[in-house]
């Protein structure tokens, strides 16, 4: 008796099966695109683009029937096409885009004074452009961070992934929702879904839940009424099933608005703070390394802060500057669809890095950069 294939195996056929009809189609060129396509797809990133649409299709379903050719019904349709759209094309991005990779010949800058513990022999090759000036992140025990299981330095900010398996530059967290770390490269993106996705449940909430008064209302008032004179006169499908589905996607769209609204503020105040999940929960191990203070207890002739004693967060440089940090310089475009954190994610802008005379010189310069429509 033959044994039946295994699941891998039937896997992997079905791959080769979809490469070669990639490539008779598309020609070789496209020929891996079935394989990058699919192996992101995981069971959570299916559910969420299943229920994202589930939900918007019961709520565009009683939008295009309770409100008609209206011009309200134009409107609320229009608007949820559009923040649903462009939520599933960040959604998108954040599944797909790369969070951010080490260089391999990144090192930290040589300090004299930095104890390099275990990795004191590893040395050489190019530097890259990760020094900040003063301030220089730790392992918890000492000395530069490094990663053993990538065998690279870790810049600022940056932390090893055990899921994907390697270290991703100024990582949040990684998320089983979009199988994919959210780091440098994507952060943008991840902030702007759950922007637009959050207005979207809640619209589509709202439409849901009109329809849902209309229903039980029973004609006791004009809205009830005006819902049951449409259904006689447009034959409309008043079956179990159909109200099952209304149900459901009532209750999906009121869990997710509760639970996306609270995830959003969340990261609305991580952005303000110009903070990651992970800085937000373990802080920033970090010293200030390079000249003295003088003897006065002012900052040295390098300009150096004399201490961390009183900050907070050493990558704060105030609300207005770490929204331009992160969202970008123009105002108007701060939630355009987009993806990365300005920058090269190996560096970044830091009370010690100038001094707390030259931060706040720089903190009112980054705030004055911001404009509504400008040129980066």
């Amino acid at each position: 008796m033959v044994p039946a294939p295994s699941m891998p195996d039937l896997q992997t056929e079905a791959m080769d099966f979809a490469e070669k009809g990639a490539k008779l189609a598309c020609g070789s060129r496209f020929k891996r695109l079935p394989r990058l396509i699919l192996r992101k797809l995981s069971l959570p990133v299916v559910a969420v683009i299943g229920v994202i649409w589930f939900v918007y299709a019961e709520a565009m379903a009683v939008a295009t029937r309770w409100m008609e050719n209206s011009v309200p019904g134009v409107v609320n349709t229009g608007v949820l096409s559009f923040n649903a759209g462009v939520g599933f094309l960040m959604y998108l991005c954040c599944v797909y885009r790369d969070p951010g990779r080490v260089p391999t010949a990144w090192r930290p800058p040589v300090l004299d004074d930095l104890e390099t513990g275990d990795e004191s022999g590893v040395d050489g090759g190019p530097r890259g452009r990760g020094h900040h000036g003063g301030l220089q992140e730790l392992k918890r025990k000492g000395g530069a961070r490094y990663c053993k299981k990538c065998a690279k330095y870790k810049p600022p900010r940056t932390h090893h992934c055990r899921v994907c398996n390697r270290c991703v530059l100024r990582m949040d967290h990684h998320c089983v929702w979009v199988n994919n770390c959210i780091g440098h490269r994507n952060y943008k993106s991840f902030f702007t879904f759950l922007f637009y996705i959050t207005v979207a449940c809640c619209h589509a909430f709202g439409i849901l839940a009109g329809d849902a008064i209309g229903r039980f209302s029973g004609g006791d008032d004009d809205l009830g009424k005006s819902h049951a004179d449409h259904r006689v006169n447009h034959g409309e499908d008043d079956s179990v099933a159909a109200s099952v589905a209304e149900m459901a996607a009532l209750i999906l769209s009121l869990c997710l608005s509760v639970a996306l609204c609270l995830l959003f503020g969340w990261h609305c105040y991580l952005v303000v703070n110009n903070k990651t999940t992970i800085e937000h929960y373990e802080g920033v191990r970090s010293r200030l390394v390079g000249p003295k203070p003088g003897d006065d207890g002012q900052a040295g002739g390098d300009g150096y802060a004399p201490s961390l004693d009183g900050v907070q967060h050493p990558y704060s440089l105030g609300a207005r500057a770490n929204l331009r940090e992160i969202l970008g310089r123009r105002v108007a475009c701060w939630l355009a669809p987009g993806c990365s954190i300005a920058g090269d994610g190996l560096s970044f802008a830091n009370v010690a890095s100038m001094g707390y005379a030259r931060w706040a010189k720089e903190k009112a310069l980054r705030e004055s950069e911001l404009t509504l429509m400008g040129e980066d």
